[in-house]
């Protein structure tokens, strides 16, 4: 039985303050996005979640409980970060003792909340407007409980009566509401193809670009398209807005392939829109018993097609300078594993002159480059790339900014920018001693620059086309630090 079916069935059945220790950025005043966990590693193509909907069966002859899903992820299939559905705790969105619980045994079990897909807190497109107030405050609550289990989106539905346009005013409205929301807790809210106009690829890119906000995006699922819908390129047209993606499957082959979906062609389209993040096994079995075959075979059409992806190799040997040449002073040294950059001079916003930094021997037209760094108070710092030598690189060719200045709103000059060419979409990085991860992704003049997992930038550039790859030691009061700098070759 589909989800949206289910819903149907048991709607009338369904009618019936500081829950957590603050971190770091919390307790500097700074509401800081989902934290990832020192061991995950960001550099994946993208990573892998499971979508509680994959154990619909198990979950409703009882046999699993919602607070067990963590354990029974990671136990049973190795996946570390889970996506609820609001249909098994239903009650429970403003229970604090119930979330603490839940939140306390993922930690238990090293697992990580990743959304919320909220199916039963009414329609955010319904004609009255009472009751879509009387929605959008449920999602609201629901929101608020994502945040505090450390999810990084709530998942909502484009639902209502009315003509495509009828509905889609109304829920322009309500996502605006709730995207002012999603954007003072720094998590994401996303809509489904999940039936009605919202499978429609063009009304719901039409619904995104009108609410605007850099916090609202798309979930993109491979399934829930009509029949004669060209689901390869209504993915393509979700992908510039997608925030998460639904690895929808069902049926497979005696070699273990998809049958209803292209696997290697869907996440060729999703991997080349310079998606990074969480792609969810959602499969779909016919029975309770079948439902953990059909989550394995579709984690692993999902890891060969990752495996076969290019392998980044690493820039930074953690030992030595090898393969890196100072330019114009300043001290770099490595210190326990770790490049730390300190004492640079001389550096200004003159684009005719350069100041103190790390080049690579190589020079590099396009590729995917991963850097991970953390930086001290006040520190300003960058990371270069398709940089010449002759004059700034930071002009010369671009420069990721890195600087000290968590919470502070999005700009040219801030952390996660283009320095003085474009601001990111928002500003995610974390406040000084936390670890930061940035990827930048050059294929010709498309360039696009991912901060702490989320695509921040997606611009083009006509600047040099290839050129070193740097990294810049500031002046004399900023200290950074990179442990990890991997690069592969487009």
């Amino acid at each position: 039985m589909k989800r949206r079916d289910f819903l149907r069935r048991t709607a009338a059945a369904a009618a019936g303050a500081g829950l957590f220790r603050l971190s770091r950025t919390a307790e500097a005043g700074v509401s800081s996005p989902a934290p990832f966990r020192e061991s995950e590693d960001l550099s994946l193509p993208f990573r892998i979640s499971l979508a509680e909907w994959s154990l619909v069966k198990t979950l409703q002859s009882k046999k699993l409980d919602n607070l067990d899903f963590p354990r029974h992820a990671r136990s049973e299939f190795g996946i570390d970060t889970v996506e609820y559905v609001d249909q098994f705790f239903k009650d429970k969105s403003r229970d604090s003792a119930y979330l603490a619980e839940l939140k306390k045994r993922c930690e238990g079990e090293g697992v990580r909340s990743g959304l919320i897909m909220v199916d039963t807190a009414g329609d955010l497109g319904a004609e009255d407007a009472e009751e879509r107030k009387a929605s959008v405050e449920k999602h609201r609550a629901w929101m608020d409980a994502a945040h505090a289990l450390g999810c990084h989106a709530l998942r909502v539905n484009a639902r209502g009566k009315g003509t495509p346009e009828e509905i889609r005013k109304r829920i322009v409205e309500s996502c605006s509401r709730l995207a002012e929301h999603a954007a003072g807790l720094r998590m994401n809210l996303v809509i489904e193809n999940h039936g009605g106009p919202s499978s429609d690829a063009d009304w719901l890119v039409s619904v995104m670009r009108e609410v605007n906000s850099p916090w609202f995006g798309t979930l993109p699922d491979f399934g829930n398209f009509p029949p004669d819908a060209d689901r390869y390129l209504a993915v393509e047209k979700f992908m510039p807005f997608a925030k998460a993606v639904s690895a929808k499957s069902g049926r497979f082959d005696q070699d273990g392939n998809e049958t209803e979906t292209d696997y290697p062609r869907i996440m060729k389209i999703v991997l080349d829109g310079g998606y990074r993040g969480f792609v969810g096994v959602e499969s779909g079995a016919r029975t309770a018993e079948e439902e953990p075959k059909s989550i394995k075979l579709t984690k692993a059409i999902l890891e060969k097609i990752r495996a076969a992806q290019p392998v980044p190799k690493p820039l930074f040997n953690g030992r030595d300078l090898g393969g890196w040449v100072p330019i114009a002073g300043g001290d770099w040294k490595v210190e326990d594993g770790v490049l730390v950059g300190r004492n640079g001079k001389d550096w200004s916003t003159d684009p005719s002159r350069t100041g103190s930094w790390l080049r690579t021997e190589k020079e590099y037209g396009d590729f995917e480059l991963f850097v991970e760094y953390t930086v001290g108070p006040g520190t300003n710092s960058g990371v270069f790339f398709r940089s010449g030598l002759e004059r700034n690189p930071a002009f010369t060719g671009y420069e990721v900014q890195i600087t000290d200045a968590a919470g502070r709103p999005p700009s040219k000059g801030g952390p996660g920018s283009l320095y003085d060419v474009i601001a990111p979409s928002k500003n995610l990085v974390r406040p000084a001693g936390e670890w930061n991860a940035i990827r930048v992704i050059a294929r010709g003049q498309r360039l696009q620059v991912h901060l702490n997992g989320e695509m921040v930038i997606d611009t083009r550039g006509e600047r040099s086309p290839r050129g070193y790859v740097g990294l810049q030691n500031h002046d004399a009061r900023s200290e950074v630090r990179f442990r990890r700098v991997l690069l592969a070759e487009a």
